[in-house]
């Protein structure tokens, strides 16, 4: 059953076979699952919105019964493990020890994190790692670094701070970086990979990073992927300026404090979005230690799906001045109706952006104000109420039209909420608003509270697949119906299906329980797709009729293949004018049609 997994690991020399199936057995997927997507019951199994793709309507299922899961839109599939190690990136044993700890079932053995990625891959990982730990050294322990530490003690952060983002300095000089990497044997195609340097017309390497105060940007799983840097003195050079697009770094998809804080969340605990990474340190020192925050740029759909694997509360908190209000509405209008968070919104006052709040109220007073959130649609009320004269009655008026259209959207309760806030903002009677709602938005919302409709499946499958389809499920759940295929010497016209099929039997020869979530364990990563799928099918109890007619009718697959070459010779013929060729590709035509129907 166990096989070497991608990294070369031989799982079955590290964790017992028995072990493996003991976790598996004592685990219901629906409740590991559950962590992560929200579920809800639809005929015989349980829907959510797939975790591994972007989608409103849910077409990603469990089943309790046979303990596999399946998104019928990107088609991954198969048993708790397989879903660790899609959604965590790791391997099969570290997907196996996540789930006994989920268990508590103790593994007895130690795990080793084996990187699954390509060797350049790790190897330009290692060169940033060491860049910035040089960084760092030139910044705490150089002369050459003590200005920058020095802006940097006087602007509030602290030592420890500064060593736990691991902040650094790149001196002015430009020819720093070549020789340090020279001196570990670094060649200079892998330099330039690394985004550290810009390369003249004649291949010459210079340092990108010159008098800038470094900070290293990581990925969600710690490791260095790239560099902000923040220019010491000033010049006519941007303020800031990131690491390039490289194989490693794309700003679109890069969380500043991901790493950290992921580790942090919790239900009641939830990552905080700020405008900028500084936003996030002063944050951090402040206590709060659940800041991230995007590169630069807008929220990106990228970063919302990635928040959204880790926590299902988010908190906007960007600066307080027109700019951040506008930038929070555009965050809001992404995030707002993503169903697998639940967002809020912290607004800063008097334009403050978060350092400034805290260095003039303190750190308390910063927490505190990130108890106060507001709703999406409370945020949405205050943005359209900004720099409307509400004296004027046109100006109200207008206001009133689209703050309506907003509160009709949401459910009875939350309506007469919003409705009051109105009143309060404008003066205008709560049952004189109430009577102005728009109707078809009210009646829209009275018949969407039931679950919202699922995807079964996005694949059309001609009559000869389903059947390989059936035939496969049936051989899943029924030992005699895997035992006629075999004593019949029937193949599945299809390679994928018929590989499975004999990976089934030899998993079952074997002496393996008849267990098809312990199964796909043994399949490829596409095969265990294929099989989830296949497994998931809900099929009327077998019958020796029934098998035979599904065997019956894919006898006959070679015959059809044949029809369909014969009908696309015979359109072309036809189209060309060839008589004498479309005469004999007819007679063929029949004469297949005949053994068909005999």
């Amino acid at each position: 059953m166990l096989q070497p997994d991608e990294g070369g690991i031989d799982m079955a020399a590290m964790i017992p076979e028995a072990t493996v199936e003991q976790v598996l057995q004592q685990v219901n997927i629906a409740d590991y699952i559950g962590q992560t997507v929200q579920l809800h019951k639809a005929g015989q199994n349980l829907f959510g919105l797939c975790p591994f793709h972007e989608e409103n309507t849910p077409s990603f299922s469990v089943s309790e019964s046979k303990q596999i899961f399946h998104c019928f839109s990107c088609g991954r599939g198969g048993n708790v493990y397989k879903f660790v190690m899609e959604l965590d990136h790791l391997s099969f044993p570290e997907a196996v020890a996540k789930v006994a700890e989920f268990a508590n079932v103790p593994l007895d053995v130690h795990i080793d994190s084996a990187p699954r990625e390509a060797p350049e891959v790790t190897a330009q990982k290692q060169i940033l790692r060491d860049v910035t730990d040089l960084y760092h050294h030139v910044l705490v322990n150089t002369q050459n670094g003590e200005e920058a530490l020095n802006y940097l003690l006087k602007r509030g952060l602290t030592q420890e701070t500064i060593d736990a983002f691991e902040i650094g300095f790149a001196p002015a000089e430009k020819n720093l970086m070549q020789p340090f990497l020279k001196n570990r044997e670094i060649d200079y195609q892998a330099q330039r990979e690394t985004g550290l340097f810009v390369e003249n017309q004649n291949g010459e390497l210079f340092d990108r990073f010159k008098d800038r105060i470094m900070f290293p940007l990581k990925d969600q799983n710690g490791a260095v992927i790239g560099f902000s840097g923040r220019i010491l003195h000033q010049s006519d050079q941007a303020k800031y300026l990131n690491s390039p697009e490289t194989g490693l770094f794309n700003k679109r998809d890069v969380l500043f404090n991901m790493n950290t804080a992921k580790d942090l969340f919790n239900k009641d605990t939830g990552a905080i979005l700020f405008e900028g990474f500084m936003d996030v340190i002063a944050a951090y020192q402040a206590g709060v230690k659940t800041g991230i925050a995007s590169m630069g740029t807008s929220l990106t759909n990228e970063q919302v799906q990635q928040i959204s694997r880790h926590t299902k509360k988010l908190t906007i908190c960007y600066d307080g001045d027109a700019a951040g209000i506008n930038a929070t509405h555009r965050a809001v209008e992404l995030v707002g109706n993503n169903p697998r968070l639940k967002t809020s919104v912290v607004l800063l006052p008097d334009g403050q952006d978060p350092d400034e709040f805290i260095k003039a109220n303190g750190a308390e007073a910063f927490q505190s104000q990130l108890k106060k959130e507001l709703t999406p649609t409370a945020f949405l009320l205050h943005y359209l109420s900004m720099d409307v004269d509400l004296s004027q009655d046109q100006a109200k008026i207008d206001y009133l039209n689209q703050a309506l259209a907003l509160v009709a959207k949401e459910a009875p309760i939350a309506q007469s909420v919003y409705l009051q806030q109105l009143t309060e903002t404008t003066g205008i009677p709560v049952q004189t608003l109430a009577n102005q709602l728009p109707k078809p938005v009210q009646q829209h919302q009275t018949t969407t509270m039931a679950p919202p409709p699922v995807v079964t499946s996005t694949v059309k499958f001609n009559r000869y697949q389903k059947a390989q389809r059936q035939l496969l499920n049936y051989s899943f759940h029924d030992d005699l119906v895997a035992t006629k295929l075999v004593s019949s010497a029937f193949v599945f016209p299809d390679d994928q299906y018929q590989a499975i099929f004999t990976a089934w039997t030899h998993y079952l020869h074997e002496g393996h329980a008849p267990n098809v979530a312990a199964f796909t364990d043994s399949l490829e990563g596409g095969l265990a797709n294929v099989a989830a799928d296949v497994a998931m099918m809900t099929l009327p109890e077998s019958s020796d009729e029934a098998i035979d007619n599904l065997m019956a009718l894919l006898a006959t697959t070679p015959l059809h293949d044949q029809l369909d070459q014969i009908k696309q010779e015979l359109n072309q013929a036809q189209r060309i004018g060839d008589n004498k060729r479309a005469s004999e590709l007819m007679a063929q035509y029949y004469q297949l049609m005949r053994q068909l129907k005999g």
